[in-house]
Parts: C-alpha cells; structure tokens; sequence
C-alpha cells in the first residue's frame, strides 16, 4: 500500500512536469495593420501582415472596419479571408457594407485580426477619409414624367447598379451612368402639381451626393370627351397635372383656338368659334403634342314652345346636343326666322333657348334656324306667327269705370295700352281673343273712339263707343243754412271718388256717394243767397237747373 502512494506521487509530479514543459512552448500570434488606401467613394485597399502565426491553431484571419474607432471582438463590420493562414502580407478591396451608417466626415477606420483558439489579436487602427461623391447641374431643369434629364456632378465609382436617384420619394430608372454624369427617366407619381418644385437626390451606395431643385411639368396623356357640343368641358389624365388651368406655362388649343378657361371652377371647356373636327394640342416649354381630334357634335331642334306667338313674345327651343353654357362670340347661339337676321338666343337651361320673336315681324309661317359653333340646323316644324288685331268692343256705351271686352288678338295676360279719346288707360288680356279694359275718367260725355296699341302699330276699332255723363236731377232742401245736410238725386255718380259739390265756386267734399245719391253737408265759407250748385264726378261736370239759397244765420 505504502509503495502504491509513492508510485501515484511520482506519476502527479511527472504530470506536472509535463504541462509545466508544454506551456513554456506557447508562442501567441502577431498581427499588423500596414495601411489603408480610399479606392473610391465606397471602397478602400488595406494592406495587413502577420509576423508570428503563433502555436495556436488560427481560426479565422481578416480585417474589422467601421465608421467609428469602435472596433472589438463584437463591434464593427468583419472582412474574414479565412483560416489557412501564414506569415506575411495579406491584402483586401473592401466595398463598405451598405447597412453602415454614413459617417458625417466620410471617415472609415479599420485594423487586422486573427483569432486562434485562445482568443483574438488586432493590429493598429488605422483611417481613411473616403472620396465623396457630390452632385452638380440637372439639365433640363423643368420637364415632364418619361423625360430624360442629365445629372452632372463628380460620382467616382458609381454604376447603374449602386446607384439612385430620386425624385422626392420616387424611384428613378437609370438610362446611363458615368463618373461624370447621370442620365435618368423623369418617373411618373411625383405627387405635385405642374409647376412646383421637386427635390432630386443622388447617392452612390450608401453615399448621399446631394440634392438639386427642379421643376416638374404637366404630362397630358388624354382628354375626354372626344365629342361633344361647342362648350363641353374637357377633363385631362395624365401626371403632375395643374391645379390651375390658367397658368401661362402652358397652352392648350384645339384648331389653334385656346381653349375657355372658367377660374372660378378651374375647368376648360370647347369654345364656340371651332371647326367641326379639330386637333387639340398642348405646347409647354416650347414644345408641341397632340392628343387627338374633338369632334363637334351638331345640335338637334325637337320642340318650339309654343308653335304660334305674336311679335314680341318669347317662344323655348329645345332640343338636344345644345351647349350648357352660354357665350359672347362669334360661335354663340343665335337664331332668325325664315330669310331673316339673326339674333341673339338666351340660355335658358340645359337643352332650352329663349327666344324673343321681332316686334315687326308681320303674320305667317316662318322657318326657324339655329346657329351654333360650327353648325346651323332647321326646326322640324314652322313657327306661326299670329297678327295682332282690335276688331271690336262691348258694351257700346258707358260712363267712366265702364268695364268693356274689346275682341280681337292678343297674348294672354299681357298689358296693353288703350285710348278711349285721347285718355289713356290700360288693359289685361283675359285670353287671346279678349282684352279687358275699363273706361278712365276725364272723357267728356258723347262718342269717342276706342284705339288699341300693339308692339308694331296702333289699331283704331270700327265704331264709336258713347260716353254717358252723369245727369243732376234734384237737390233738398232747396235752401238750407251752413250746416245743413244737403241731399242730390242723380245717376252716374262715382262713388267716394273724385266727386265733389260745388256750391257756387267753392268745391266741397261729400259725406257719401253712390252711383245715383250724394249726401254733402252745406259749407259756412260761402255768401249767402242764391247760387247754382254743380256735381263733378269722374272729370265730368253737371249743373242743376235751378238755385240754391243759402240762408244767413
């Protein structure tokens, strides 16, 4: 048992000679970091040696970089060129990685590794300030989606494939690229209005090369409706499209016509001077694009309303394809009847002129016309227009307040002007054969004429018509004092209207009146004795034959 412990003990420290000896052969790793070379905006050479491999078997070699000095075992991007490994120089062009964060001062730091079983050993950091690239002209400055547009500028490494462009948050398809120079395609769902400014940046990788200002124009691609009446608004597809239709940038015409712009609701519509066919066209910056053809469509007379009138009245055309507008040119609409001149239609509503028939247009049948834009087109059925006409009246006599039916032409509701004499009043067209009319005050009692006056003449009926006056038949008392109420019998009074009692001269009003009794009270402002008294009513006058007396108090 005693010789057992003695041989363990001699085997223990014999062990431990052995680990002591293998630890003393350890020899660590050796790492250099040489130099670091920009080889463009986004890469760089770095040139790394390994004096010692060591006794350790090399896991990994390589290089670390970041935008930072923040360079360990666990920061900072790792460039590995593996694990055969042996002393000496070893080199590497890294690009650097798009996920790095741009440093503000373009500087990139790095160093060498190598990690063997034991742990990992670095080289001296170094650093590189790495080319920026940077951005010049865009040429042009103004244009429209689908346009090319070079950018200048100084881009260094830059390829179609690392490199962007964009026009605020659109991506833009790349034509060409040089380190000079880049071609792109202006894209289409910039979302801003034809003549704002749009932000236009570059980079190349990771590496923003800056921003410029440019313009962004109207790319009008369609127009509907492609038919329509002279007057139809025109609505627009296409990108960037403007918010205001009056803006001097541009032009738009169809047939070298401009097209109406209407500010208050920012639309165009057709104006009504064009061809039937016509090309509609945009010129912006100098340069001319066709869109199509409008063709104008013609209108179409369905109804006149109503189909017989008196010169002067107003009749509706309506139809169809008519302008929902009116205008003020050549092209505006304008309607006549048969050989005619022609004359301004008013717009009414949709589909609906006024039209108002000449005052002298003598009675028959007439063709109407319609003129607009390019075309003028017949009504289906003639227009009758009537002759105004006063053939007689009834009854044939009368005093004033009279109400007469005079017969003949007329329009219905209309006023018109009547002389009974040289009295004029006025009358109501009860229908269109009837004029009503009530004989004025002021005409002297016998035969007078009764006269009608129309738009275009005036008309004298056949026959006189006999004003009958008033008659003064009694008084009573025959003789009173002032104060006294006074009764006169007669006919053709008119009540509490203009009538007074003339006692003597001094006129006086009555108390009451009726068609055949005047009530008045005897007046204190007159000279007693004898006197005449005289009825006035209707601008007519009666005396009684015999005095009165008025008695002194």
């Amino acid at each position: 048992m005693k010789g057992f412990k003695i041989q363990y003990i001699a085997f223990v420290v014999l062990l431990g000679l052995l680990f002591s000896c293998k630890k003393d052969d350890f020899t660590p790793p050796a790492v250099q970091t040489l130099s670091v070379t920009a080889s463009s905006s986004t890469s760089f050479d770095v040139v790394g040696s390994i004096s010692k491999v060591g006794s350790e078997k090399v896991e990994d070699y390589g290089f670390v970089y970041n935008n930072s000095p923040e360079i360990d075992e666990n920061r900072g991007i790792k460039v590995s060129l593996g694990k055969d490994v042996k002393a000496g120089e070893f080199k590497k062009q890294i690009r650097v990685d798009s996920t790095l964060a741009y440093s503000y001062n373009n500087t990139i730091w790095v160093r060498s590794y190598l990690r063997d079983s034991r742990g990992t050993v670095f080289g001296a950091m170094l650093n590189v300030n790495l080319p920026r690239p940077s951005m010049g002209n865009i040429a042009p400055n103004m244009a429209m989606s689908g346009d090319i547009v070079k950018i200048t500028g100084t881009f260094f490494d830059a390829t179609t494939n690392n490199t962007t462009v964009m026009f605020e948050n659109i991506k833009a398809k790349l034509v060409s690229v040089s380190m000079t120079e880049i071609s792109a395609e202006v894209p289409s769902g910039i979302q801003r209005p034809h003549g704002q400014e749009v932000n236009v940046s570059v980079r190349i990788g990771s590496t923003p090369a800056g921003n410029g200002s440019f313009r962004i124009l109207a790319n009008f691609k369609d127009f509907m409706p492609k038919s329509g009446p002279v007057g139809s608004e025109l609505k627009f597809t296409g990108d960037n499209l403007p918010d205001d239709y009056g803006n001097s940038d541009f032009r738009i015409e169809v047939g070298n016509q401009a097209l109406n712009v209407h500010y208050y609701y920012g639309t165009l519509s057709v104006p009504f001077t064009v061809k039937e066919s016509s090309e509609l066209t945009i010129t912006m910056n100098g340069k001319k694009k066709a869109l199509g053809t409008f063709k104008v469509t013609p209108p179409v007379i369905s109804e006149l309303a109503p189909e017989s009138v008196f010169p002067g009245q107003s009749i509706l055309v309506r139809g169809s394809n008519f302008p929902s507008t009116g205008d003020g040119s050549e092209g505006r609409p304008l309607i006549k009847l048969g050989s005619g001149s022609y004359q301004d239609a008013s717009w009414h509503e949709l589909g609906a002129y006024y039209y108002t028939v000449p005052d002298n247009l003598t009675a028959g049948d007439y063709s109407l016309y319609l003129k607009v834009g390019p075309h003028e087109v017949l009504a289906p059925k003639k227009l009758k227009v009537l002759g105004y006409s006063a053939t007689g009246f009834s009854p044939t006599s009368g005093s004033p307040m009279q109400q007469i039916n005079i017969s003949g032409n007329f329009i219905t509701g209309s006023w018109y002007n009547v002389y009974v004499g040289s009295i004029l009043t006025s009358g109501t067209a009860t229908s269109s054969t009837n004029l009503q009319v009530s004989i004025p005050y002021g005409v002297n009692a016998g035969k007078t004429k009764i006269s009608v006056e129309f738009p275009d003449k005036k008309v004298t009926i056949p026959g006189d018509f006999e004003i009958i006056g008033p008659s003064f038949s009694s008084f009573s008392p025959a003789s009173a004092v002032p104060g006294t109420i006074l009764t006169i019998k007669g006919t053709g009074f008119i009540p509490n209207y203009d009538t007074v009692v003339k006692f003597g001269s001094i006129a006086v009003a009555p108390n009451s009146v009726s068609a055949n009794t005047i009530v008045v009270t005897v007046p204190s402002n007159v000279a007693p004795g004898a006197m005449k008294l005289t009825v006035v009513t209707g601008g007519q006058s009666v005396m009684h034959k015999d005095n009165f007396i008025l008695l002194d108090k």
